[in-house]
């Protein structure tokens, strides 16, 4: 990887971490606020709802977003093909779901509920389809360009207005549901807004085939893979919804959340910067099998201590975010918490796939994974919410197995390096998770208050995650740090504070026991 790219690729994942921690921040004071101001029932409709347009989303964009991305060379015409299609491909969809919601969500209808309560919810969240075409080629081309510094605040602000904004006090004036629904179309067309603002592009119309033929060869096939994707990450979704109606789906829905949406935000921010990345170095296998592994060592590093030590913290989040009434979710977040990193983890397989263009090969290996999940959810039924997240858990493991036989063909990756790179963050997890679990024993034993066990078992993870990462790294963490800081030469100017500090950590920690 060039020094420029890294150099690139750095800024980004500043940009995109600094908007990360902030979202990350608003989104505990929203969860909070939202699970005390509305019922169980508000968000599984949601949830119902989001299946549906996630369903439509995928053939409505046609990965042509990715395709902007990938694309070695991009000419303007290409750019106005993309608008062309993805506008009229929203349009087209969103008044499609608009007419066939009813017959869609009756899928759904039980006892419990009836396809009278999603329809309304469906139709109208539709129109992010719309604001999706509108907006897709802008937000990929500020991607490939690597704007992240403008993306980051555009999404934070919009986060802001929409969620802490318009979403609470909806919520709070009694519009129940509808201020779930509000709140995420607002930020949609925000986002639309600001994206096009950044990276303006020709919005004329260009109906020429030769424009259009490299986008779709590649995006169709990327919209192939992102619904099947969609069918295997929102079975669990599909099933419990169907079968267990709203509030178990509701229930199952925020433990989902709790654990998913931190993981989401962190490695959306990391990923949107290694598909660019990745593309650049698509036809250099051997630099493109370095970076896979240094990114996905350091991504396991962070994530997996982080679910590990919410694993035990999990009673005290569920109460204090979410209150009292969410008991039941307490068991699932649990579960969730082994199987959620794994499954972010081996994301990055697969954009190394999308990468290099592999797609027929990922299109059978995710189809084998939808069957392969849907057993172990008919096989763990009777155990009903639990039984569904350990069905998630063996499908993730049953996924890592299937990456690492395609990793081993297309970039000549052993066996034994790619689960190198779950150790450092698997020893780190361990240890930050047994003395979680001590210190709350002890805690929870002297009858202290939620919010005061929760702050020892943060303020304990932190420092240990900052002495096992930083200052006591495990010997593959070791080497992976030395590469990126050496790739990235930010230690190399003597005169600059940042460089002495750093120059003095490879030394001491580093570099004294290298070998």
């Amino acid at each position: 990887m060039s020094k420029n790219l890294a150099s690139k690729a750095v800024s980004g994942l500043k940009w995109g971490s600094v908007s990360t921690i902030a979202n990350a921040v608003m989104q505990i004071g929203y969860t909070s606020a939202m699970a005390r101001l509305l019922a169980p029932e508000a968000f599984g409709l949601v949830a119902i709802a989001g299946v549906i347009l996630r369903f439509g989303s995928y053939f409505a964009h046609l990965g042509l977003s990715q395709a902007i991305i990938q694309k070695d060379e991009l000419t303007e015409e290409n750019i106005r093909a993309a608008f062309t299609s993805s506008a009229l491909l929203g349009l087209a969809f969103t008044v499609l779901i608009w007419v066939l919601a009813p017959f869609a969500t009756l899928f759904f209808e039980n006892e419990v509920y009836a396809s009278e309560q999603v329809t309304p919810i469906v139709r109208l969240m539709s129109l992010a389809l719309l604001i999706g075409g509108l907006s897709s080629t802008a937000s990929s081309l500020c991607e490939r360009n690597m704007r992240f510094k403008e993306l980051s605040i555009v999404e934070t602000l919009s986060y802001v207005i929409s969620y802490l904004g318009v979403g609470i006090i909806l919520a709070y004036l009694d519009y129940g549901v509808w201020s779930l629904v509000i709140a995420t179309l607002t930020q949609a067309a925000l986002v639309a807004l600001g994206a096009y603002f950044i990276a303006r592009h020709s919005i004329l119309p260009l109906f020429k085939w030769e424009s259009y033929k490299p986008l779709f060869n590649y995006g169709s096939k990327m919209s192939v893979i992102s619904f099947l994707e969609f069918l295997s990450q929102d079975m669990a979704t599909i099933l419990i919804g169907k079968t267990l109606g709203p509030y178990k789906l509701g229930i199952y829905d925020r433990a989902h959340r709790l654990v998913n949406l931190p993981m989401y935000m962190l490695t959306r921010t990391i990923s949107r910067v290694i598909f660019p990345s990745f593309s650049k170095l698509q036809a250099e296998t051997s630099k493109l099998a370095n970076a896979y592994i240094s990114s996905t060592t350091l991504l396991a590093t962070i994530i997996i201590p982080t679910c590990l030590g919410l694993l035990v913290a999990a009673p005290e989040v569920v109460y204090i975010l979410l209150g009292d009434q969410w008991g039941d979710s307490i068991p699932v977040l649990q579960v969730l918490c082994l199987a959620i990193p794994l499954s972010f983890i081996t994301m990055f397989a697969g954009i190394v796939c999308d990468a290099k263009a592999v797609l027929n090969l990922k299109i059978v290996l995710t189809l084998v994974f939808i069957g392969v999940i849907t057993g172990f959810f008919f096989l763990l039924r009777q155990y009903g919410l639990v039984g569904f997240a350990f069905a998630i858990l063996a499908g993730e493991l049953v996924r890592i197995l299937f990456y690492q036989t395609v990793l081993n063909r297309i970039l000549k990756l052993s066996y034994t390096r790619q689960l190198q790179v779950y150790i450092p963050g698997l020893v780190n997890g361990l240890i930050i998770a047994a003395a979680i679990y001590a210190l709350s024993t002890v805690l929870r034993g002297a009858g202290l208050s939620h919010v005061l066990v929760l702050g020892a078992q943060i303020a304990t993870g932190a420092v240990l995650f900052i002495a096992l990462t930083l200052f006591f790294p495990h010997k593959t963490l070791k080497s992976q740090i030395n590469t990126l800081l050496s790739k990235l030469g930010i230690d190399e100017n003597p005169t600059s504070y940042y460089g002495r500090l750093i120059s003095k950590y490879r030394k001491t920690v580093i570099n004294s026991t290298e070998g």
